[in-house]
């Protein structure tokens, strides 16, 4: 059990229900209780809610009036717009970014996909989740438009939750491998290509995923146990 300790009550609060919600520990749609998050953490329900409140602006909590805070449950046009507006920053992203990776750098993360491809389900699948974020952001980061890096990352907790509902990490990793190689020959249009077709396979398959959960649940909430459940087993799983 989490217990905290100065830093800003609500400051901490916030960064470890952020990252429960991220890493789907909290279900999309799992209600959140006030007060056995403020037993968890050991402290008063007032900064609980503070960083509820924190969450809310950021849009990964959702206030119903006289009902309570629940997780956000991304919706088919939730996934839709999200995806549009990655698809925008990280092909201009990556325009700006040809030219501009240091020596060696492309190479180095070429041999880092082919180690993870080489990898046993279970570790390859951990280490997805932490070498997918680091992929699309340096290419973010390598733009050089600091402006394009401060949107994409209040952009990107979205995505990251989307990362973990992706249950075809293998061909995820192709595709990198496959975006790279383009990089590395100097093939900017071949790149491009390969970026916007990556990002539209993991838009179809998160929008898949999200209306069949629309459609075997009919639009109704479930309560947060059973979210947990469902939602846990489902998350990293291989392809088949």
């Amino acid at each position: 059990m989490k217990h905290v300790v100065n830093k800003s009550l609500v400051s901490q609060i916030h960064d470890v229900l952020r990252e429960d919600i991220v890493d789907l520990r909290l279900a999309p749609g799992a209600r959140i209780a006030v007060d056995a998050m403020a037993r968890r953490f050991g402290v008063s329900r007032t900064p609980v809610r503070d960083a509820l409140n924190w969450l809310v602006e950021e849009g990964l909590v959702q206030l119903s009036p006289r009902v309570g805070y629940f997780v956000v449950q991304l919706t088919p046009q939730d996934v839709e717009e999200i995806a549009d507006v990655r698809k925008m920053i990280e092909l201009y992203a990556l325009d700006r970014a040809f030219g501009r990776f240091e020596p060696g750098e492309l190479e180095a993360m070429e041999q880092e996909l082919e180690q993870t491809l080489a990898l046993p389900d279970r570790r390859r699948q951990e280490t997805f989740d932490r070498i997918d974020r680091r992929f699309h952001m340096r290419l973010i980061a390598r733009s050089g438009n600091r402006r394009l890096q401060e949107l994409a990352e209040r952009i990107y907790v979205f995505v990251d939750i989307m990362r973990h509902l992706n249950v075809r990490p293998v061909e995820a990793l192709h595709e990198h491998l496959a975006i790279v190689r383009a990089m590395r020959a100097g093939d900017r249009e071949q790149a491009t290509r390969l970026l916007a077709k990556h990002i539209d396979n993991v838009k179809a398959v998160i929008l898949q995923d999200a209306r069949a959960r629309i459609a075997s649940t009919d639009g109704t909430r479930r309560d947060d146990r059973d979210d947990r459940v469902e939602w846990q087993g489902r998350r990293r799983r291989a392809p088949s």
